[in-house]
C-alpha cells in the first residue's frame, strides 16, 4: 500500500482539477457552460494497449460532428477514426477482443442534452478495417445478421468471458406489423459473432422491457418492469430447455434486481430491498436464498458498483445520495488502489472506470462538483499514473462553486436531501434560484458537476436543488410516493426546501426565482401558484403547462406502458386538468421566461403556445424563446448559449445578482 501511495504522487501532474485550488479568476463566458465535452465515453481495450473515445468536432455549419477515435497508449497516437453520420454519436463502445470493438450508435435529439441510442450496432477492427453493421433499424437490408434476428430494438448487453469476438445483444422485438419501439410483448438476448453476424438465441421471455443475466452462454435470470415500472419482476430457469419461473415475493421482497452471476455459477450479486426502502447490494444463491448484505444504508440506496475484471466480484460500492464515497468490500489489489486514490485526492470522487482483463492497467476517472471529469492511466506493473485528458478543459475548477449536500425535513416530517451551490465570491447572501429536476419519477440531482448550477452560481446566484419524493436513490417506496403528487406534495417539498434555505441564511424571502426543465419547467409554473409572494420570477424550460396535452399528443401517450404511467402517476383527464398550471393562471403573478423547442415529442410545443395565449389574454408579462429545430431541451451549443444568455438577462432584471 505504501508503494502505491508513493507512486500516486505523479497524479499531481494530471492537470489543474486535481491540483491545489486557487482564488477565483475572471468570469467564464456564457457559452462555456453550453459546450459539449470534447472527449467522452472512453473505453479501454482488454490488453490495456488502446483507448477508444468519442471525439466532438465543430462542422462547417457550427454544429457538432463526432468521430470514434482509437488511440494507442500511453502516447495517445491516433490509430483510426470512424466518422459518425450527422447528429450521430458513439453511444456505447465495447471491446470484444484486443483488436475488435462494437459501437452502439446514439442520436442527438428528444432529451435534455442526452443523445439517445438508436438500436444500431456497428462492428470494426481497431484500425477501422472490417467494418460491418451488426444490426440496423434504419436500414435492415445492410444488417449482416438480419436473417437471424427479428426486427426490433437492439442493445449491447456485455461480452463472453473470455472475450472471443462475440457480443451479447438484448433485442426488444416489434409486434407484428408494428415497427415502433412501443408495446413490446417479448424480450430476447443473443450471442452474436461480430465477424459473420451469426446470432444464437440464448434466452427469450414473453414479457416486454426485460433484461437478462447470462452465465456460460445461457440466460439464467430475467428481470424488468413489464407493467410500466410499478414493480420489478424477476425470473429464473435452470438451463436453456427449462421454462422461466418467477421468484416468489418471499425471496424477492419488494425488489430484487440480479446484476451478475459468479464464475462458478453458484451465486449472484443483486440489488435488493425487503420492504421498499433503500436498495442494498447483496450476494445470494441464484434462487435468492442464503442472502448476505455487502453494502447498505438506512437513508440511501447503493448506487455505483465497481467490479473485478471479466465478470468478477464487486470490490467497491458507493451510495446514491450526497458526495460519492466508495467503500471497499474486500482487500483485493483493485480495492487497495481505489482506497489509495480516494485518500490522496479527498476533494475528488475517484473511480476505476475501466481495466484490462488482467487488472494490471486501469482507467482512472476523477470528478467533483467543480470538475466535469479528468481521466488518467494507471499501470500496476510500473506503479505509474499518467494523465490522459479532461472532458471539458475550458472549465476551471478554481472558478467553480462548491456544491454542498444538504438534508432537511419537509413539513410533513419526511426527510429530504439535495444540494446548495453557493457563489464563491465571499458575499454573505445572494439571490436564490430553485432548480427542480425533471422526471419526476426515478430521477435525482447529484453531487457531480452541474453546468446549470455552476452557470447560475458564476452569475451570483445561490442554487437550491431538492430531491423531492418520487426521486431516485432512496428506494421504491420513496419513488412511488411521488405518484398522484405532481401538483401537491412534490411541490410542497420544493416550497419547504426554499423556506429551509431562507431559514439557513442562504437567501432572503425577497429575492427568489425558480427555473427548471421538463417536469422542472412544470414546477416552475406551479411554484408561484402554490406559494404566492415567495417567488419574484419563473423560468419554464420545455415545461408542462397542461397535462392533458401530454396524455393525448406526447410520445409517451402512444404506447400502452405510457398510458399506464399517466394513469398511475396522475390519474384521469380530470385529475390532469386539476394539477395543470394553464387552468390556474389567475394565481400566477410573476414574470416568466418561456423556452421551448418546436420539435419536442415529450412535452409537445402546444404547451408553450397555450401558455402564451393564456398569458396574453390575461395581460401577464413573459419572455418568449422558441427554437424551431430543437426537441425536448436545447441540444445545439448555439441554442443552449442563447438560452443561458436569456436567463442571465431575465434574472438580472427581476432578481438582481
Amino acid at each position: 500500500m505504501l508503494r502505491v501511495l508513493r507512486h500516486l504522487l505523479t497524479l499531481a501532474l494530471l492537470c489543474t482539477p486535481l491540483a491545489a485550488l486557487t482564488a477565483p479568476a475572471a468570469l467564464l463566458p456564457v457559452g462555456d457552460f453550453a459546450r459539449h465535452p470534447q472527449l467522452s465515453n472512453p473505453s479501454l481495450s482488454p490488453d490495456g494497449q488502446m483507448l477508444a473515445v468519442s471525439v466532438r468536432n465543430t462542422d462547417k455549419d457550427g454544429g457538432d460532428s463526432y468521430q470514434l477515435a482509437v488511440l494507442h497508449l500511453p502516447d495517445l497516437k491516433v490509430l483510426s477514426r470512424l466518422d459518425m453520420a450527422r447528429r450521430n454519436v458513439p453511444g456505447q463502445v465495447v471491446w470484444v477482443s484486443n483488436t475488435r470493438l462494437v459501437v452502439a450508435l446514439a442520436y442527438q435529439s428528444a432529451w435534455l442534452d442526452v443523445p439517445q441510442l438508436t438500436g444500431e450496432l456497428v462492428a470494426l477492427d481497431y484500425d477501422g478495417s472490417h467494418k460491418s453493421t451488426l444490426y440496423s433499424l434504419a436500414n435492415r437490408g445492410n444488417s449482416i445478421h438480419s436473417q437471424d434476428m427479428p426486427r426490433g430494438w437492439a442493445f449491447i448487453d456485455g461480452v463472453p468471458a473470455p472475450r472471443n469476438d462475440h457480443i451479447y445483444v438484448d433485442l426488444r422485438p416489434f409486434p407484428t406489423g408494428n415497427y415502433t419501439i412501443y408495446d413490446q410483448s417479448s424480450s430476447m438476448v443473443y450471442d452474436v459473432d461480430t465477424h459473420s453476424g451469426a446470432a444464437v438465441l440464448m434466452g427469450k421471455i414473453n414479457k416486454g422491457d426485460m433484461k437478462f443475466v447470462v452465465h456460460a452462454g445461457v440466460a439464467r435470470l430475467a428481470y424488468g418492469s413489464p407493467d410500466a415500472g410499478a414493480t420489478i419482476q424477476t425470473f429464473i430457469r435452470d438451463n436453456q430447455d427449462q421454462p422461466w419461473r418467477q421468484l416468489p415475493a418471499s425471496v424477492t421482497g419488494k425488489e430484487l434486481i440480479p446484476l451478475r452471476i459468479s464464475a462458478d455459477g453458484s451465486r449472484m450479486w443483486s440489488m435488493y430491498s425487503a420492504d421498499g426502502g433503500p436498495e442494498q447490494l447483496v450476494s445470494s444463491k441464484l434462487d435468492g436464498s442464503d442472502r448476505q448484505v455487502l453494502a447498505s444504508d438506512s437513508f440511501a440506496s447503493v448506487d455505483d458498483i465497481l467490479w473485478a475484471p471479466q465478470h468478477g466480484a464487486p470490490y467497491a460500492a458507493s451510495l446514491a445520495v450526497g458526495r460519492p464515497q466508495f467503500v471497499t468490500l474486500d482487500d483485493s489489489p483493485l480495492a487497495q488502489v481505489q482506497q489509495a486514490l480516494s485518500a490522496k485526492f479527498p476533494d475528488e470522487a475517484i473511480e476505476i472506470a475501466g481495466h484490462s482483463d488482467d487488472g494490471m492497467v486501469l482507467l482512472i476517472h476523477a470528478y467533483s462538483d467543480r470538475d466535469p471529469g479528468t481521466y488518467a492511466l494507471f499501470d500496476r506493473h510500473s506503479m505509474n499514473l499518467r494523465p490522459l485528458f479532461q472532458s471539458e478543459p475550458w472549465i476551471k475548477p478554481a472558478q467553480m462553486a462548491r456544491r454542498k449536500p444538504i438534508r432537511f425535513k419537509a413539513s410533513d416530517g419526511t426527510e429530504l436531501d439535495g444540494y446548495v451551490t453557493v457563489p464563491s465570491d465571499g458575499a454573505k447572501s445572494h439571490p436564490l434560484v430553485l432548480v427542480p429536476h425533471g422526471g419526476p419519477i426515478g430521477i435525482a440531482d447529484g453531487w457531480a458537476y452541474d453546468a446549470d448550477a455552476q452557470f447560475l452560481a458564476s452569475r451570483g446566484y445561490t442554487v437550491l436543488q431538492v430531491n423531492y419524493r418520487g426521486s431516485s436513490g432512496r428506494g421504491m417506496n420513496f419513488q412511488h410516493a411521488g405518484y398522484k403528487q405532481f401538483g401537491d406534495r412534490i411541490q410542497r417539498d420544493l416550497i419547504d426546501g426554499v423556506h429551509w434555505a431562507i431559514g439557513q441564511g442562504y437567501a432572503d424571502d425577497k429575492h427568489v426565482c425558480v427555473y427548471g426543465g421538463s417536469f422542472g419547467g412544470y414546477s416552475s409554473l406551479m411554484q408561484p401558484i402554490l406559494a404566492p409572494g415567495l417567488y419574484q420570477c419563473a423560468i419554464d424550460y420545455a415545461g408542462v403547462a397542461d397535462w392533458t396535452i401530454g396524455m393525448e399528443y406526447s410520445d409517451t401517450s402512444h404506447f400502452t406502458a405510457g398510458k399506464t404511467y399517466f394513469a398511475d402517476a396522475i390519474g384521469d383527464v380530470a385529475a390532469a386538468r386539476a394539477i395543470s398550471p394553464l387552468y390556474q393562471l389567475d394565481k400566477f403573478n410573476v414574470p416568466v421566461l418561456i423556452a421551448h423547442g418546436k420539435a419536442d415529442p415529450r412535452v409537445p410545443f402546444r404547451n408553450a403556445t397555450a401558455l402564451r395565449s393564456a398569458l396574453d389574454k390575461a395581460g401577464k408579462p413573459y419572455v418568449w424563446l422558441v427554437k424551431p429545430k430543437e426537441g425536448h431541451g436545447f441540444y445545439s451549443e448555439a441554442d443552449r448559449t442563447d438560452l443561458l444568455q436569456h436567463m442571465q438577462d431575465f434574472l438580472a432584471k427581476y432578481l438582481g445578482g
